[in-house]
C-alpha cells in the first residue's frame, strides 16, 4: 500500500502506484502517473500531466510539468512531461510541460538533475544524462544519452547537444555541440571527452577512429566545420559507430557549430 503523508494533497484522479511513498506537504494534481517504487519527498509538486516512471526520486521542492516560461502559451493546452525509470530530481529543480498540444517534454532513464536544474518547455533528454546545479536547457533543446552539464551552464533554445559530451562549468553554448566533445566558455570546443568515452568502455579502435575523425574536422583551418565532415563522411573511410555519429551530426544545414578557442576568446 502507498506511504502517503496525511498533510499531502494529491486530486483522486492521480494514478499512483501502490508502492509509491509521498512526503508531507507534498501536491499532486490531476492527470499525474507515478510509477511503482517511485519516492516523492516533502513539498515536491507534481502538476497536471506528470507521468513519472517506476524508481524514480522526486526531491523536496521540484516542480514537475509546470507552465511553460513562453508568452505566447495557451494554458488551456493538454501537454506533458515524461520522467523515465531511476531518474532523480533533486531539490528545486524544474521541468515544464510542452508548448504543443498533446506534446511532451521528455527526461530518460537515469538522469540526475541536480539541485535547481532547469528543463524547459518540449525539450527531449536523453538517457543517464546529469545536469548540475543552475544549469538550464532552453526550449526545444535536445541532449543526446551520457551527456554531462556542468553546473551553469545555459544551453539555447532548440539546440542540439550530442551523446556524450561534457559541457564545462558556467559555459553559454547557442552553437551545435557535437557528440563526445568537451565543450567550455562560449561555443568553443577542446577535444574529446576522453574520459566519458572510457568510462562507457568504447573499443579503443573507435576512439581511434573517432580521434581521427575529429582531427579531420577541427583540426585544420578554415571554419567550414560541416563541409569538412561531409567531405570525411562521404570518404567511406569510417567503419565504427562513434566516427559515423560525429560526423553524421553536421548532416543539417543552417547551423552553427562548436569552434576551437580563438585568439583573443575570453577565459
Amino acid at each position: 500500500m502507498a506511504q502517503i503523508h496525511p498533510t499531502a494533497i494529491i486530486s483522486t484522479t492521480a494514478k499512483i502506484a501502490s508502492d509509491v511513498k509521498v512526503g508531507a506537504y507534498a501536491v499532486i494534481e490531476d492527470d499525474v502517473e507515478i510509477g511503482t517504487g517511485s519516492i516523492i519527498e516533502p513539498h515536491a509538486y507534481l502538476k497536471s500531466g506528470a507521468k513519472i516512471g517506476e524508481n524514480c526520486k522526486i526531491c523536496s521542492f521540484a516542480t514537475i510539468a509546470g507552465d511553460p516560461q513562453d508568452l505566447h502559451f495557451d494554458t488551456s493546452l493538454k501537454t506533458f512531461v515524461k520522467v523515465g525509470n531511476g531518474t532523480v530530481v533533486r531539490e528545486g529543480a524544474t521541468i515544464h510541460r510542452a508548448t504543443v498540444d498533446g506534446g511532451t517534454t521528455i527526461v530518460g532513464e537515469n538522469c540526475l538533475l541536480m539541485a535547481n536544474a532547469h528543463v524547459a518547455h518540449d525539450c527531449v533528454v536523453g538517457d543517464r544524462v546529469i545536469i548540475a546545479p543552475f544549469a538550464a536547457l532552453g526550449g526545444f533543446a535536445q541532449i543526446g544519452c551520457d551527456a554531462f552539464i556542468s553546473g551553469g551552464v545555459m544551453i539555447h533554445q532548440k539546440l542540439r547537444v550530442g551523446e556524450g559530451t561534457m559541457l564545462s562549468g558556467n559555459g553559454s553554448f547557442s552553437n551545435e555541440v557535437p557528440p563526445y566533445v568537451n565543450a567550455y566558455m562560449r561555443n568553443c570546443v577542446v577535444g574529446l571527452n576522453l574520459i566519458g568515452l572510457r568510462r562507457r568502455k568504447v573499443p579503443s579502435a573507435a576512439v581511434a577512429e573517432l580521434k581521427k575523425a575529429y582531427m579531420a574536422v577541427y583540426a585544420t583551418e578554415g571554419s567550414a566545420w560541416r563541409a569538412k565532415a561531409m567531405a570525411e563522411l562521404e570518404s567511406g573511410v569510417y567503419k565504427t559507430e562513434e566516427a559515423l555519429k560525429f560526423l553524421r551530426f553536421f548532416e543539417p544545414t543552417g547551423k552553427r557549430y562548436l569552434h576551437p578557442r580563438k585568439s583573443g576568446d575570453e577565459d
